[in-house]
């Protein structure tokens, strides 16, 4: 998650403004809060997250507090594989964590029918990954996604048009569950040689191979 702060300031002649700040990580947004109070002018400072919610400082540290306790620095890998001879699916996701002050990786992949190309592999791989966070109770936090389909990545983030009715339903249905959860998606567009994690996890899902583990990683 990130913040905006909203800081009402006023002057040495009692002149009060509301200046705005831009989009600031969470422990770098209470450092400058705490710089705009040393001026001895602050009249009020209030935080504002992605969906116009808005936070005090004191609520704001509780969050960060509790977040340590959570999962959170969320960064997932994704792909999806399509066999056109079976017209079966097999989806490969990797997703890293911290928590507690450790350092975390979770896979999973799964093997679907009903899908017809190798792009809504992909797309399905991505909604997956967002039920998975559901299921793990995260919400409120910005969550990294990377995978190396340019269709898949550019659709979702709105910088190709969409065209296909099924990349549609995909997007819609991954757009309504991060708005429920009050997720924000960082969507990176990685080679394929980087990807090879998740693309293993998706050609182990077409052969039958369900994996599910979680590690401590370093």
């Amino acid at each position: 998650m990130k913040l905006k702060i909203s800081w009402k300031y006023q002057t040495k002649k009692k002149y009060q403004i509301t200046l705005e700040t831009e989009w600031l990580e969470i422990k770098e947004a209470l450092l400058l809060a705490d710089d705009f109070e040393s001026t001895g002018r602050t009249k009020e400072i209030i935080f504002l997250d992605q969906f116009d919610t808005e936070w005090t400082k004191k609520q704001v540290i509780k969050y960060l507090k509790e977040l340590e306790e959570e999962p959170h620095n969320i960064s997932i890998f994704f792909d999806g594989g399509f066999d056109q001879t079976t017209s079966i699916s097999g989806i490969g996701v990797c997703l890293y964590f911290s928590q507690n002050g450790k350092n975390y990786r979770k896979r999973f992949n799964e093997k679907l029918d009903g899908l017809l190309t190798n792009n809504e592999a992909e797309f399905a791989a991505i909604e997956n990954a967002i039920l998975l966070l559901e299921e793990m109770n995260i919400r409120g936090q910005t969550i990294v996604i990377k995978g190396d389909s340019q269709v898949v990545i550019n659709q979702l983030n709105g910088d190709w048009p969409c065209y296909e009715e099924q990349h549609e339903r995909f997007i819609n249905r991954i757009e309504r569950n991060c708005k429920n959860l009050k997720l924000t998606l960082q969507l990176e567009l990685i080679k394929r040689n980087d990807n090879k994690e998740a693309h293993n996890l998706a050609t182990q899902a077409l052969k039958g191979n369900k994996i599910i583990s979680t590690i401590e990683v370093t």
